[in-house]
């Protein structure tokens, strides 16, 4: 009997946020391609990327506390590896191992590469998390660009417009379970929005989501808000009581679950936030509300994504005008 060969498989460790992760599928996917990999494995934070296995190219999710990344970061110096020792075992097995963590310290790559290297020989690409000021490169291409170009490749074509989330047939069905459960028709039209995100600056006024829904529900779309951690937190009790008379609330999900409500969305609307790149990612008509941030550099991916940019005067405040005109946006989509 021939034994099977092992796949050949890539790395990628990036400690950020919801959104932040979303915006590296597009590398990940090229990683497989140009490099002829057959998986690549992400390490990160569980509640911000445990849902990709099965719905993204992303074959399997570590949890940073698998691993003591944090010895990667001693001064070079005092740095000492065990035989055995975890950090050689983390690594073993990758020979694309692609890092977000410590492109700006003076001592991790160092390390990293020492780790690496006890165990195999593997190409290692540290990356930048944030582009420099003066570009306007989306930043899931200028990820790419840093890599292919310290890795001597050609820029390749990518489309950041393609799905980059597909849902699995058990969130579509557990999807309209959470619509029944709500008290909704999962065939009436679905207006999903969140009026969150985890920096407050990007926050458009409450109110004007408020004022959106009633006026989606008169034209027909059933508005759902859907509340996360941060929005339970700093939302007044009076706030949350409106948003409950305004139309369904839908509160404390998992990103999975997050996944499989989004699934049930005839439109979705939302401030730059991390559920708003899911959305995107999953090829649903997405609605983008962008407050102080760059669409240009940081416009979730997908083929439906419509971006607003309401009047940075008025953002903090209620705005007619404002309302009256993404209203105009989302009855042109659906």
């Amino acid at each position: 009997m021939i034994p099977c060969a092992e796949p050949r498989k890539g790395l990628i460790l990036h400690s950020g946020a919801i959104g932040d992760c979303l915006l590296t599928l597009p590398l990940a996917a090229m990683m497989k391609q140009v490099c002829g990999l057959d998986q690549v494995h992400y390490m990160g934070r569980l509640e911000a990327v445990g849902f990709y296995p099965r719905r993204s190219c992303i074959d399997y999710v570590r949890p940073f506390d698998s691993a003591p990344l944090y010895r990667l970061f001693t001064p070079t110096s005092q740095f000492t590896l065990d035989d055995p020792d975890r950090l050689i075992t983390t690594f073993q097995g990758y020979e694309q191992i692609v890092s977000f963590l410590g492109a700006d310290h003076p001592d991790f790559e160092q390390n990293l590469l020492l780790t690496v290297h006890c165990s195999h020989s593997a190409e290692v690409t540290l990356l930048p998390m944030t582009p420099p000021q003066d570009t306007d490169e989306h930043i899931s291409r200028f990820y790419i660009r840093c890599y292919v170009e310290q890795l001597g490749l050609d820029m390749p074509e990518v489309n950041l417009s393609d799905p980059w989330l597909t849902p699995t047939a058990e969130d579509y069905t557990v999807g309209e379970d959470w619509l029944r459960n709500a008290g909704l028709d999962p065939d009436s039209p679905i207006a999903i929005i969140h009026p969150g995100s985890g920096g407050r600056d990007k926050c458009w006024h409450p109110e004007n989501f408020l004022a959106l829904a009633y006026a989606l529900d008169e034209f027909g779309l059933k508005p759902v808000f859907l509340l996360g951690p941060a929005e339970w937190e700093r939302m007044e009790y009076d706030l949350l009581e409106k948003f409950r008379h305004a139309g369904t609330v839908v509160s404390k999900l998992t990103l999975t679950q997050v996944v499989q409500l989004l699934t049930q969305a005839d439109v979705y609307i939302g401030n730059d936030s991390g559920v708003s790149h899911i959305a995107g990612a999953l090829a649903q008509k997405t609605v983008v509300l962008f407050g102080p941030t760059r669409p240009t550099l940081y416009r979730p991916l997908g083929p439906a994504v419509t971006v607003f940019q309401p009047d940075p005067e008025n953002f903090d405040s209620l705005c007619a005008d404002d309302i009256a005109a993404l209203l105009n946006r989302i009855q042109a989509l659906t």
